[in-house]
């Protein structure tokens, strides 16, 4: 089958090969690769900014259908439309799992860095890791929930994000887009959505069709003064930063209400970043930090789907042959669309 494989510990070092079928035992299934998305820890690792153990098969963000299940899987069969967690392996023994949390464990090994991942033709998966797609969601979309999960998991599992809640989300990416949906879900009663002028022509506009009113283009307005006069000095009660930029980590203090939170799951692919510490200090900011998704997270991100409180299908722009990665690669280091899905060459329709 042919995959996009990091190759080597390396800048760049990723190549469009030929590599042999998976191999399933007992408790695992073999999916065809119906879309897989590009997650901005795929860029990181093109980048050699993040962890991985090569020569690896990238991606983690899929959906697909069954072709093949291990003698122990009884809640799926062949055909079915499914999509997965990623914690594909972990140690089971270490506090973190034990607790539940094996997002946590340091053994932890996943599609896309720690075993080969979604940007292939068929990617093997323990049966556990599984959810089925709704009839409604189609495969796109399917690959976007996993990226939506790490949202719910940072919003309504580690943030707590309530009713009345005034939210600042740093940045119309995919995952800005998505956690101002979240936020609105979870009852906030305003949501604005930063930007630059280079976001208007599409990302604002994109932001609209999702309900999103409150925009505000950081090159031409002042936030601390919108802030200001809409909250009446006090600041936002919550800061969503995941975008990963350096200068919305270090305005985080000043954007934050005294006891607010900034709710912060944008890897910068730096080993430091600023923030004005002694003012988060003095004014009892809770610096929440968030990475991955929790089995519970996914529930909730189905539920939000199911109710009609999450749109995932306009946060895709970019539905390209998997062949062409490395165009998508640079449209999105250049910043240009949004979410951008691979589909197999063989099921590509153009």
């Amino acid at each position: 089958m042919k995959a996009v494989v990091k190759e080597k510990k390396a800048k760049g070092a990723v190549i469009y090969k030929e590599v042999p079928l998976p191999k399933i035992n007992d408790d695992e299934v073999l999916i065809k690769i119906k879309a897989a998305g590009i997650c901005g820890t795929d860029i990181h690792i093109y980048n050699d900014e993040f962890s991985y153990w090569p020569p690896v098969i990238l991606g983690h963000e899929f959906a697909g259908v069954i072709v093949k299940t291990g003698r122990n899987i009884k809640r799926f069969k062949p055909g079915d439309r499914v999509t997965s967690e990623p914690q594909q392996k972990v140690c089971g023994i270490c506090r973190y799992c034990r607790q539940g949390l094996i997002h946590l464990c340091s053994s932890k090994r996943s599609p896309g860095w720690g075993m080969d991942g979604a940007m292939a033709e068929y990617i093997k998966i323990p049966g556990k890791l599984l959810h089925k797609l709704p009839d409604n969601i189609s495969f796109n979309e399917g690959a976007v929930i996993e990226p939506a999960s790490t949202v719910t998991h940072a919003l309504i599992e580690r943030g707590n994000v309530k009713m009345n809640d005034f939210v600042v989300v740093a940045g119309p990416g995919p995952t800005g887009l998505i956690a101002a949906q979240v936020a609105k879900a979870c009852g906030a009663s305003d949501v604005v959505l930063t930007g630059k002028s280079e976001d208007i022509d599409y990302r604002f506009k994109v932001a609209k069709q999702l309900g999103i009113k409150n925009l505000l283009n950081i090159d031409t307005q002042d936030l601390l003064e919108y802030l200001y006069y809409n909250t009446e000095g006090y600041g936002a009660d919550v800061f969503i930063e995941c975008s990963g930029s350096q200068s919305a980590i270090y305005q985080s203090a000043d954007i934050c209400a005294k006891n607010g939170k900034i709710i912060a799951f944008g890897l910068t692919g730096k080993k430091s970043v600023d923030i004005d510490w002694d003012k988060a200090i003095t004014k009892e900011l809770n610096i929440i930090t968030s990475i991955s998704s929790t089995y519970n997270s996914w529930i909730h991100t189905f539920v939000l789907l199911n109710n009609g409180k999450l749109d995932l299908k306009r946060i895709i722009s970019n539905i390209m042959p998997m062949s062409e990665y490395m165009a998508a690669f640079n449209m999105i280091i250049a910043k240009q669309g949004l979410k951008f899905i691979l589909v197999p060459d063989k099921e590509y329709k153009g």
